[in-house]
């Protein structure tokens, strides 16, 4: 094996990270697309968001596991039985696809931080690229000209058919009046609020 380790660990890092990347992006179709939210679905029908969803799972998944063949690592052909001290730097071969994933984190594997570091990441860029795509979709595919017209809805529901900025503009004003109407009962309106309770210590003096 090479002796920079942390260059090992960078590179199965970021092969973690597309996997990673692809199987939320994946998931988070296949989430979206049961409520019908396409302000985060990347094809405007549902079945289509779903099979996307389950392509990408797929994909991500495969990629990750089948990329030792044609990416050179601490995994070439005929070495991934010994040690992963021992292990020679190549492409694997098929009938080594089984371990070749399996290096010690103090040779160079992903550790429990590592993971730790990298799927948050993933996750991020996941949703940030299904809101982005479902912005274009809607755009694109509008409400109405796609037989789904009707009165506009706040907080999440509002995604099904707008996009996040959209749905997140016209949902502040509601937030902002909950918020003030719940902090006005908690301070005036029932006799457990602070202004009640300040109420009845008066009363018994």
């Amino acid at each position: 094996m090479p002796p920079d380790i942390g260059a090992i660990t960078e590179q199965i890092g970021r092969q973690y990270l597309v996997m990673a990347f692809l199987v939320t992006l994946g998931a988070l179709q296949i989430a979206v697309s049961i409520p019908g939210l396409r302000g985060m679905m990347l094809l405007p029908g549902r079945m289509s968001a779903r099979v996307l969803g389950v392509i990408l799972i797929i994909a991500g998944v495969s990629i990750f596991y089948l990329m030792p063949l044609w990416v050179d690592g601490p995994w070439a052909a005929g070495s991934v039985e010994s040690d992963s001290t021992t292990r020679q730097w190549g492409r694997a071969a098929w009938s080594d696809l089984g371990a070749a994933r399996n290096v010690n984190d103090v040779d160079g594997g992903m550790s429990g931080t590592d993971h730790a570091r990298w799927f948050p990441i993933a996750t991020a860029l996941a949703a940030l690229a299904s809101l982005a795509g479902g912005a274009i979709m809607v755009k694109l595919f509008p409400p109405a000209q796609a037989g789904e017209d009707g009165p506009r809805q706040d907080g999440l529901p509002g995604l099904a058919g707008a996009s996040y900025l959209a749905a997140l503009s016209s949902s502040l004003p509601l937030l902002r009046r909950s918020f003030m109407d719940d902090l006005r009962r908690d301070l005036y309106a029932h006799p457990g609020s602070i202004a009640g309770r300040i109420a009845k210590r008066g009363r018994r003096k």
